[in-house]
């Protein structure tokens, strides 16, 4: 199965990551506005959301949904790309596993195919990829990718 794109956004997130300081992950432009770390995080527990627990049905304990955005206390921008790249590396096998994506999800409680997923988790981290990328630009400038 073709999953291009969403590899392509999952690098951007990551390329956005390189060279920050543990300050400059847990910055937020805006009182309400989420830092470049806390949105990875996301986009990681967003990963094991649709993959694992909906498609995939895999029983997990969901306490961590309260902590989605959540950078943990002492993590750095390592820690943050090691979570995100574990949580796509653990997607991907979901998705590694089957034939097409029209197999229908495997949790009760969240209808969907594995087509809908993917195409979700593209929307998904392209519209977080726009937030990192402003904020990013105003902590330092850097844009691209």
């Amino acid at each position: 199965m073709d999953r291009n794109w969403l590899q392509y956004l999952r690098d951007c997130a990551l390329f956005k990551l390189d060279g920050l300081d543990d300050d400059q992950l847990r910055w937020a432009p805006t009182a309400t506005a989420n830092s470049i770390g806390q949105i990875v995080v996301h986009l990681g527990y967003a990963e094991r959301l649709w993959f694992r627990a909906i498609f995939a049905g895999q029983p997990m304990d969901m306490e961590w949904r309260q902590e989605m955005f959540t950078v943990p206390d002492g993590w750095s921008v390592d820690d943050v790309a090691a979570f995100y790249r574990a949580e796509c590396g653990l997607a991907d096998a979901v998705m590694d596993a089957e034939a097409s994506f029209d197999p229908p999800s495997r949790a009760e409680w969240r209808q969907t195919t594995l087509r809908w997923a993917v195409v979700h988790m593209i929307e998904e981290t392209a519209r977080h990829l726009g937030h990192i990328d402003i904020t990013r630009e105003l902590i330092d400038g850097k844009t691209g990718r």
